[in-house]
């Protein structure tokens, strides 16, 4: 009995296995054939977004995506990446071009000397483009210099060269010159290049009007004021529905542009915008902090939306105020605000810092977007040091970031907004050498040792509730023996006494 009880036990266990394991099979198979995959990851690192989908989804041409390794050599987060594209659409499909094999593949496609492993290039018919995988992964010091970030380009660099060689049109982006305007770092040049922008100038005095070619007219911080016929011009551009960007150079007043600005509905104040509130002055609490480096509130625009969602951080320094005039064929939409209690400061050359008289109360904006019934749109940024390199390196990229998206709005390239790279944060710390040896000895002995202990103490455990249970079985069992012995012998007696009973009446009778 006691042997049927195990043997049916160990057939069930055997059978629960065996039905387990074929699960296991069969679900990475299906998970195999239809790449099924869950991106557990907070900020979805290994997925690519709603607007890159869409991208891919609506594409009507062929695409290749040839990846310069092979396929076992290339790095499975990068694989996990790519594989989301040819998923999405039935135009995109992906080769592997082990550098080993193929030496010589990338010439037609770069002119690069040195290819790199696990570089991609994307072909449609006539047009390429080429990714080198160094600019994969961007590596970011944090502002304190005990952190650093990762922001996975990736996605960002992909999409934008599967839209690059699938539109074969580049928007062109004038940048004016002759007023001492700020040129765009090499950084947001290369940016602009990747969402498949082209940069061009133009001298405004040498041309009659801006070139019907321009999509976006951007002004880059000039520290002169345009002309009455210049500022004719751009307004002329403006009601044939034209786009431009302003970047203000703050410690600068123009007039002739400052009125442009108004007629659409934008009052830029006199003076540099002070932050009082000391969450938004960055450094705040060291002896380096100053109120002209604002930590800006981020409004919830369509331009914004993803800064807003991820609570990303933007510096604005040196700025000046924007207002909306209220114009009633003017909308106004404010992208970044100062707090309530910021204020201009309207006399650079005072000796206070703290609020004068004649300084202009806030809250303000600090860059908004205004479009006029009927006319073009006007994006303006109140601080030419925005887009500085050593200021975007302590937001890691937010504000060129927030200077693209700002562009893709304008052009209507509205699902390019959110497709930037993915940042995630690693912490670092420094320790004293006794604080590591302490740590290094819970690491190698300590948790050890006590995850040892910890396991011969539940095996005594186990084996002594064992050893009793066994116990308890063996008693039982020669209590319900004896019980049996007792019973026949109580039924032996019983029938001896019914026999002896009816040899007695037996002999009565006789």
């Amino acid at each position: 009995m006691k042997q049927n009880k195990r043997l049916k036990l160990g057939v069930f266990s055997a059978s629960f296995i065996i039905g387990i394991i074929a699960i296991a099979i069969a679900l990475n198979m299906i998970v195999d054939k239809f790449q099924v995959s869950w991106d557990l990851t907070p900020k979805k690192i290994y997925s690519v977004s709603e607007q890159t989908e869409k991208i891919v989804g609506s594409l009507e041409q062929d695409i290749t995506i040839y990846i310069l390794d092979s396929e076992e050599g290339f790095p499975l987060d990068y694989k996990q990446i790519v594989q989301q594209y040819e998923k999405n659409s039935n135009h995109i499909l992906i080769k592997y071009r082990d550098l080993s094999l193929y030496p010589s593949f990338a010439n037609a496609y770069t002119d690069e000397t040195e290819i790199n492993p696990d570089s991609i290039i994307v072909v449609c018919g006539d047009r390429h483009v080429y990714l080198d995988s160094a600019e994969f992964i961007e590596q970011r010091s944090g502002a304190n210099y005990n952190s650093f970030n990762l922001s996975y380009e990736l996605e960002a660099l992909l999409t934008a060269a599967i839209n690059k060689v699938n539109d074969g049109d580049t928007a062109i982006i004038y940048q004016t010159s002759g007023h001492n305007e700020l040129t765009l770092s090499s950084a947001v040049e290369t940016q602009l290049m990747r969402d498949n922008y082209s940069l061009e100038s133009v001298l405004l005095l040498n041309e009659s009007a801006v070139p019907e070619d321009a999509d976006i007219l951007l002004i880059n911080a000039p520290t002169s004021d345009f002309s009455k016929e210049d500022c004719n011009k751009i307004r002329k551009y403006l009601e044939q529905g034209g786009k431009v960007y302003y970047i203000i150079e703050a410690e600068v007043s123009l007039e002739n542009l400052e009125a442009l600005m108004a007629e659409y509905g934008i009052e830029v104040a006199e003076g540099i915008v002070m932050e009082q509130n000391l969450n938004m002055i960055y450094g705040a609490g060291s002896d380096m902090a100053t109120a002209t480096y604002i930590l800006p509130i981020i409004e919830d625009t369509e331009i914004t939306h993803e800064f807003y969602e991820s609570n990303r951080v933007m510096i604005v320094p040196v700025a000046k105020g924007l207002s909306d005039l209220n114009k009633s064929d003017c909308t106004v939409t404010g992208l970044l605000a100062t707090s309530d209690y910021a204020y201009s400061k309207v006399n650079l050359d005072s000796d206070y810092i703290s609020r004068e008289d004649d300084d202009i109360l806030g809250p303000f904006y600090l860059a908004t977007l205004a479009e006029k019934e009927n006319a073009g749109s006007v994006l303006i940024l109140s601080s030419s040091n925005v887009l500085s390199d050593e200021v975007d390196e302590v937001v890691s990229g937010n504000n060129s970031n927030f200077f693209l998206n700002g562009l893709n709005y304008l052009l209507g390239d509205t699902e390019k907004i959110s497709i930037r790279g993915k940042e995630m944060t690693f912490e670092t710390n420094a320790y004293t050498k006794s604080q590591f040896y302490t740590i290094s000895g819970i690491a190698v002995i300590g948790m050890p040792a006590l995850l040892l202990v910890t396991g011969i103490i539940i095996v005594v455990f186990r084996k002594k509730r064992s050893e009793g249970k066994q116990k308890k079985n063996d008693r039982e069992e020669e209590i319900s023996e004896i019980d049996d012995l007792d019973t026949n012998e109580a039924v032996d007696e019983s029938n001896e006494e019914e026999s002896n009973d009816e040899g007695i009446e037996t002999e009565e009778t006789k």
